[in-house]
């Protein structure tokens, strides 16, 4: 966005339609125009890319020279502009009907009719009836092959915005311009179409389009919508502004915002297309209580309401603190998930309240946590285009964090370096300068290595590290055996890559590590965090742009749900629920004593079940029947409990263990905040009301906690919905690095990175500046991390390591994306195991196969996918399908800190399945 002149340096002076104006220096004409409130017409132009330059609808006359398209002409210091003029409109009106010529004027049949910028640039020139045509002859003219992303190309105006957008924005570039004049038209790939092209189905080119030549079925079969929702994707962790169109109560489509401040105007196929599932015909529409026969009998909310009030009320006080405990949802707001946890804490006296953190990135927060003084990343995604290098390790974010994902490789593809550590040929593995494929399971040796090299090397900066953190001599000494010689054995990396990696890393001016499930799921999780936390804090590479060390979070709201204390050892804000302060100000706010006992976290819940110290779970939003490791251990758990309640939108596997299941609602049907991975708070708001019989999840636990005779200050009277503000308001009085976060500031800024003090404060962006970290003595903290096996090695019974993650077009355990359009593309219709072809080859195994993939645990069965993308020796699965169970086959081994399993680490073996001879219930069962 330009800024006035008068603030910046370098500024030129130029006269606009007779108004002096002062603009900075390499300004384009087009934001000079629009600078002074003015605008001029375009077609082509879009300020989410590169100017183009190839509609000239945008023509201004330059003072003693020809008219310039002003979306890429830089302005002259001194020159004179005029954006309109009896030539400019006549030159605008000839441009309009040649392009009008060969373009359908059937406008009331077309669904782009009242916001199709053709026709506001006709109706603008004064075009009524054009004087030439030239019918188009595309053969055929509509492409309806792909399931939500229709083309016309008869409707085509040629202004390549889908191109670019796929291009610079999406950065896929699999769309192009074929033919020339009036036989123009976009392909996919080489006309192969969108799905064989590899489309990754974001829409952006849908987005994009000035016309209709690109359309989605919402708009073709519903119309234009009667209201338009801003709110923030309930999907991955980027935190995408979304633009919700509704007509008459029904989510038609889904846009990016393009004003969003984590997403710009970028969405993913998931955040724009698999909305569906908010109306899909199998939501919960009634409490269910379980019958002495296993069955389930639909219930009032009353009875429901009775029956839960007892249990709790009777274990509460039979069992006491240790005969209770919560599972919250990273998929609910900031406010329910405030509230889940202090009605474990207020109404059950108990620590015992975890969430999807634990499995996932606690080792994130705790190494952050401890070595910088705050369990968040340290850097904004928009840092990623002042990085010099880029280090990702264990991370997929092209597939599980698309629109991120999308930015790095923008960033790359403009000259930042990039070192990839998987063990997997990711898309931007491919795209790296350095590729370590590393074993899964060793991200410690390389890590170390690396620490090893800039310290052997004097690669590191001696006065940073003197003034800004402690435990150098320690780490130093813990790294003088870890050569890259003694990584290349354990991790199979060639040790010259791993010194050019970390030669690499310490030569930029500004890099940073960002990391996913790869490093927090992968054996010893915590000890990586703080290998990479030390590397970058003996660099210098802390507290600037560009620098840092980052997670990418997984869930749309893990960040939040840790943040307002859905955890067992802190409150929100991550005091510790032993510190005096932080238990006084709960004292005088919550007016009551919280409690003192050890909170279960979520693998400490399920031993306690079995071994019958935890009698009562209330789950609200997580299927762990199904998402969590080693299955079979975590059914037997939810079994053994004498009540159990679910709260949800669908049937799952751990409903169905219930006692009583309550329907909750979808994120399109409340109120609230998400905080991203970046820190970024931002509002949820109501699109829709919720599905009748359905009650918003928040409410639900207001209602329990008021029935209990506790009033949890969460509402503005008996009987009434939560009030979201007010609980924000309570959460930000308990938090000191939220104490300037409000609904007020949200709605008037659009979002606030916390740290953010007061009312006063902006909110932080990059944290740690100049090296000062959050700890009490503003030091990091280097931390020696000793090399360990992982919980599980292959071995001659289960040679093949599984490693497993997400894919593009699912999420989690696919209960919302399964229930879509998104489902009928052809790679997101099942699970399929990926195994490169000389494993294969020896193992007799063709692409199509039905293999048989075993641990120690049990056995399922899928579809063999042969490719290059898994290296030999490594296997990869994702765990969206609950046909195939894939976390049944994952064991119980977990970081020695925080409790986080290795989902990332299973020796397997394969058996090519004789499908002719095999029972049929045995193709898509486990058993164990």
């Amino acid at each position: 966005m330009i800024q006035k002149a008068d603030t910046v340096p370098n500024a030129v002076d130029i006269t606009l339609d007779g108004q002096h104006v002062r603009v900075p220096e390499g300004s384009t004409l087009l934001s000079a125009i629009r600078l002074i409130g003015k605008d001029v017409p375009t077609l082509c132009y879009s300020d989410r890319m590169e100017p183009y330059g190839a509609c000239r609808t945008c023509l201004v006359e330059h003072e003693g020279r020809k008219p310039v398209a002003a979306c890429h002409t830089p302005v002259t210091d001194g020159a004179s502009y005029k954006t309109s003029s009896p030539l400019l409109t006549r030159l605008r009106k000839n441009i309009t009907e040649l392009i009008v010529s060969d373009h359908p004027l059937e406008c009331l049949d077309c669904t782009a009719n009242g916001r199709c910028e053709l026709q506001m640039l006709a109706q603008n020139v004064g075009l009524r009836t054009p004087r030439y045509e030239h019918p188009r002859t595309h053969n055929p003219p509509m492409d309806n092959s792909h399931p939500f992303i229709k083309l016309e190309m008869d409707k085509c105006i040629g202004c390549a915005r889908c191109v670019r957008a796929c291009d610079e924005v999406q950065g896929s570039f699999i769309l192009g311009m074929s033919g020339r004049g009036y036989d123009v038209q976009v392909i996919a790939g080489n006309d192969t179409g969108f799905e064989e092209a590899n489309c990754v189905s974001c829409g952006q080119c849908v987005f994009e389009c000035p016309v209709a030549a690109l359309e989605e079925p919402g708009t073709r079969e519903h119309g234009l919508p009667d209201s338009q929702v801003t709110t923030t994707c309930s999907y991955c962790g980027v935190g995408c502004s979304l633009d919700v169109n509704v007509k008459d109560g029904r989510v038609v489509n889904i846009e990016p915002n393009p004003q969003g401040s984590a997403n710009i105007g970028h969405a993913c196929v998931k955040g724009r297309f698999a909305h569906q599932f908010a109306h899909a015909a199998d939501r919960l529409t009634s409490p269910l209580i379980k019958q002495s026969d296993g069955s389930f009998k639909e219930a009032s909310w009353e009875e429901a309401f009775d029956l839960i009030t007892r249990k709790f009320s009777e274990i509460k006080e039979k069992h006491g603190p240790e005969g209770f405990a919560t599972i919250s949802s990273s998929r609910c707001t900031n406010e329910e998930n405030y509230l889940m946890q202090k009605f474990a804490r207020v109404v059950m006296n108990t620590n015992s309240v975890d969430n999807c953190s634990r499995v996932c990135h606690s080792p994130s927060a705790f190494g952050l946590g401890k070595a910088l003084g705050t369990g968040a990343g340290t850097n904004p995604f928009q840092d990623v285009f002042v990085s010099d290098v880029i280090v990702l390790v264990g991370a997929n974010p092209t597939e599980a964090h698309p629109v991120f994902g999308a930015r790095i490789k923008q960033a790359v593809l403009k000259g930042c370096k990039l070192i990839v550590l998987d063990p997997r040929n990711t898309e931007l593995a491919k795209l790296a300068d350095l590729h370590l494929p590393l074993r899964p399971g060793s991200n410690v040796s390389v890590i170390n290595a690396m620490q090893h090299v800039l310290i052997e090397e004097n690669l590191i900066d001696p006065d940073f590290i003197a003034q800004h953190s402690d435990g150098f001599d320690e780490v130093k000494a813990e790294m003088a055996t870890c050569t890259p010689e003694w990584a290349s054995e354990i991790s199979g990396v060639d040790p010259d890559l791993i010194r050019q990696a970390a030669r690499t890393y310490a030569a930029a001016k500004a890099a940073q590590f960002l990391w996913g499930l790869g490093v927090t799921e992968a054996g010893h999780g915590s000890n990586t965090v703080f290998g990479m936390i030390n590397m970058a804090v003996m660099t210098g590479n802390i507290g600037r742009p560009g620098t840092g060390t980052s997670p990418i979070r997984g869930q749309n709201n893990v960040q939040g749900a840790s943040d307002v204390g859905a955890l067992p050892n802190v409150f929100s804000d991550y005091r510790p629920v032993t510190d005096e302060q932080a238990r006084a100000d709960h004292r005088r706010i919550w007016g009551i004593e919280p409690p003192t006992n050890t909170g279960l976290r979520i693998p400490d819940m399920f031993n306690a079940s079995h071994e019958g110290t935890l009698k009562c779970m209330y789950i609200l939003a997580e299927d762990v029947a199904q998402s969590d490791p080693n299955t079979s251990h975590v059914v037997g758990a939810l079994e053994s409990l004498d009540f159990l309640v679910v709260q949800e939108i669908f049937m799952n596997p751990t409903a169905e263990l219930a006692d009583v299941v309550l329907p909750g609602t979808t994120f399109l049907e409340k109120d609230g905040t998400f905080v991203n991975s970046d820190r970024r708070v931002q509002r949820v708001r109501q699109a829709i009301e919720p599905l009748t019989g359905a009650m918003v999840d928040g409410d639900i636990v207001n209602t329990i906690a008021r029935r209990m005779g506790v009033d949890l200050q969460a509402d503005d009277g008996v009987g009434t919905p939560i009030n979201p503000a007010k609980i924000m308001d309570e959460i930000a009085a308990l938090s000191p690095k939220w104490g300037g976060v409000s609904y007020e500031r949200l709605e008037k800024h659009g979002f606030l990175q916390w740290p953010c003090y007061d009312a006063d404060h902006p909110g932080t962006d990059v944290v740690h500046a100049g090296g000062v970290t959050l700890r009490p003595d503003g030091k990091a903290k280097l931390t020696p991390t000793p090399w360990q096996e992982p919980g599980e090695l292959p071995d001659d019974e289960y040679p093949i390591m599984l490693t497993t993650g997400r894919q593009l077009f699912h999420y989690n355990v696919g209960t919302m994306t399964r229930r879509t359009d998104v489902s009928k593309l052809v790679k997101a219709k099942e699970e399929t195991l990926r195994i490169h072809p000389g494993d294969a080859r020896k193992l007799g195994i063709a692409h199509g196969d039905l293999v048989n993939v075993t641990s120690r645990r049990g056995s399922v069965a899928v579809r063999a996918e042969v490719t290059k993308a898994t290296n030999k020796g490594t296997v990869f699965m994702t765990f969206h399908f609950p046909e195939s169970r894939t976390n049944l086959l994952i064991g119980d081994a977990c970081d020695e800190y925080t409790g986080c399993p290795e989902y990332k680490v299973c020796a397997v073996r394969l058996e090519k399945v004789n499908e002719a001879a095999a029972e049929p219930s045995s193709l898509a069962t486990a058993t164990t």
